[in-house]
């Protein structure tokens, strides 16, 4: 491990922000690090990653953040913490067949309009909040992964906007911020994000 993690974890709690570690395809020894430095929270993008390290590492609150596909959502409701990568009506309505008290969601937005990939647009957002709602799924966040061509400013400030204003929208609603990874994290939390994912600068 290269990195100084606790340089790292502190520079990230001086903006009351988390470091999330995104642990994808890493074998359970190369992530016990991460484990016994105090980590109860991993990020997850494939099912069976998450399967072999929730027997390892059964007292962690995994996060999805891979895009939701409808035959996986009953593992999803049944394994996991919180899902980043709402973006689809369709998603919420199959959700919401389940008891998911204990789950907790952030919509997706595609602020860039990437079409490789998933995410509301910036302008269907406060509609997909409400239908959301509608349907009995709470939503405690937006999470972003911009285009690698895109300026990380530009979104992250976009990001922040939308985020307020659904606070002023909804005085109960959280306004959890999912955004930055290993090459930007820095920018993000400068526009308010709350959450960082993190893998590569874990691991090099």
């Amino acid at each position: 491990m290269v990195v100084n993690l606790d340089r790292l974890v502190a520079t990230i709690e001086s903006y009351n922000a988390k470091l999330l570690p995104v642990v994808k395809n890493k074998q359970s020894h190369e992530i016990k690090f991460l484990y016994d430095y105090g980590f109860s929270e991993f990020a997850e993008n494939k099912i069976n990653d998450f399967e072999i390290h929730s027997k390892d590492f059964n007292d962690v609150a995994y996060h999805y953040i891979a895009p939701v596909q409808t035959n996986k959502i009953s593992k999803l409701v049944n394994g996991f913490k919180y899902v980043h990568t709402l973006s689809r009506e369709k998603e919420v309505i199959n959700f919401s067949k389940y008891n998911i008290e204990n789950l907790s969601f952030f919509i997706q937005i595609n602020v860039d309009n990437d079409p490789n990939k998933n995410g509301v647009s910036k302008e269907s957002v406060l509609n997909f909040y409400d239908f959301c709602n509608e349907n009995k799924i709470s939503i405690s966040g937006l999470m972003t992964i911009p285009n690698i061509n895109s300026d990380p400013k530009i979104i992250y400030k976009s990001m922040y906007e939308i985020n307020e204003t659904l606070k002023i929208k909804d005085r109960n609603y959280q306004g959890k911020l999912s955004m930055g990874m290993s090459e930007d994290f820095q920018i993000a939390l400068d526009y308010g994000a709350t959450i960082v994912r993190i893998g590569s600068l874990l691991f090099k």
